[in-house]
């Protein structure tokens, strides 16, 4: 049931085309056909003959017309013009599926229009969904209007047509707001860039202050822990000596004679003891000759995983790692070939060649477990001496070996 403005000023009555009763409104129809389920109504004709409602050919006032469309409608479009130039119809749903609703199941058309038409439904089942869940809406079974879309289309206000200097000056101002947008924009992207440049500079630069303080750390407990092991093994030493000399005590009072040597016997241990060290250099000096000299295996085991360490902490400053290497290589090539020298045996550990070659990297640990002792001068300056006596040629000459194969070999402690 759709109303529309018209321009009569007479009563309208309408009549039920199932049951033939008459209403003097509107309203009074709704309530009829909420209550019955009736959807068939007419305008019911005055006593002259006329449709009530219908224009009067000599009066100019407004009247109202009432419209219905029956079932026989092909298309079950019901439309209204309002006064406000907005055309309402009945929206479209899906032929086959009204048919089903209304004609199956004995919906009413509004109620089963609107169930379509809501839900979207492209099934019956979704239809009575929407229908259970509305069922009490006290509009379920009046009749629903939208706006036409293709008369709303036609509403749309066109935009007015500029003048060719209208139009380029709009189009430069656009050009112009649009280059600045983009420099702007620009501008932008290079300041965040140059903040996350800035960003990963300072982490970068904090990740390597963590890795050189982490590196350091790890020598100096490595250093602490050779150190202490050594503590070790001289104590072990120490009571070795201890107890040998107890035993020629107590072989010595065995025989009735005085605990401690006599200066006589003294000097002749002296000269047993030089010549032992003579016959033991030139056995090690002859066999080095033929090339059959013994590799103090452990000891170098040791100072190649001091160059392994030292390695593997500075990977990433290859040129620190190789000028330490050579700078030890350099240091024991001195020894070597001038052992009695003291100046070759002796580094001063506050030079500014030694802190920035050895130190830098913690080459200093490799020296001390080669044999160089921490000692401080006279003149209060720290530094590594290697004492003449404990000179080995041999050592020397195969940890220069080693320092040559992790100087030149460049898979050199990745195994």
């Amino acid at each position: 049931l759709t109303t529309a403005p018209s321009t009569h000023g007479g009563a309208m009555r309408l009549r039920c085309g199932e049951c033939d009763a008459t209403f003097a409104t509107l309203a009074e129809a709704k309530a009829h056909g909420a209550s019955t389920g009736h959807e068939n109504f007419a305008a019911a004709d005055d006593d002259d003959g006329r449709v009530a409602g219908t224009p009067d050919d000599d009066a100019g006032a407004e009247t109202t017309t009432t419209t219905t469309t029956t079932g026989d409608d092909t298309d079950g479009a019901r439309a209204m013009d309002t006064g406000d130039d907005v055309k309402m119809i009945e929206p479209k749903v899906r032929e086959d599926l009204l048919l089903e609703l209304t004609e199956l199941m004995g919906f009413g058309r509004h109620k089963a229009i609107r169930a379509l038409h809501f839900s979207g439904a492209d099934s019956s089942e979704r239809a009575i969904d929407w229908i259970e869940r509305h069922e009490e809406d006290a509009d379920i079974n009046e009749p629903l209007l939208i706006e036409d879309p293709e008369h709303a289309a036609k509403k749309v206000k066109t935009v007015s047509k500029l003048t060719p200097e209208e139009a380029k000056k709009k189009a430069d101002e656009l050009r112009r707001n649009a280059a600045a947008r983009k420099a702007e924009r620009l501008l932008e992207e290079a300041e965040m860039e140059r903040l996350r440049e800035q960003e990963r500079i300072r982490s970068g630069k904090e990740l390597l202050a963590a890795k050189k303080l982490e590196d350091d750390l790890s020598l100096k407990r490595n250093a602490e822990a050779r150190a202490a092991e050594k503590k070790e093994m001289d104590k072990a030493r120490e009571a070795i000596r201890v107890k040998i000399e107890e035993d020629r005590k107590e072989r010595r009072r065995k025989l009735g004679l005085p605990e401690d040597l006599t200066p006589e016997e003294q000097e002749e241990e002296r000269k047993r003891e030089e010549e032992r060290a003579r016959a033991a250099a030139e056995e090690l000096a002859k066999k080095a000759a033929n090339g059959l000299y013994v590799k103090p295996v452990s000891k170098l085991e040791n100072l190649r995983k001091h160059l392994v360490d030292i390695k593997k902490a500075f990977a990433e400053d290859t040129d620190a790692v190789t000028t330490c290497f050579n700078t030890l290589l350099v240091y024991l090539g001195n020894v070597s070939r001038a052992p009695d020298e003291e100046k070759f045996r002796s580094i001063k550990m506050s030079n500014a060649a030694f802190q920035k070659r050895v130190a830098a990297v913690g080459g200093e640990i490799y020296l001390i477990e080669f044999g160089f002792k921490e000692t401080t001068d006279a003149d209060g300056e720290k530094r590594l001496v290697l004492a003449r006596e404990d000179v080995d040629q041999i050592l020397l000459k195969t940890a220069g070996e080693e320092l040559h194969g992790a100087i030149n070999n460049p898979f050199f402690g990745m195994l």
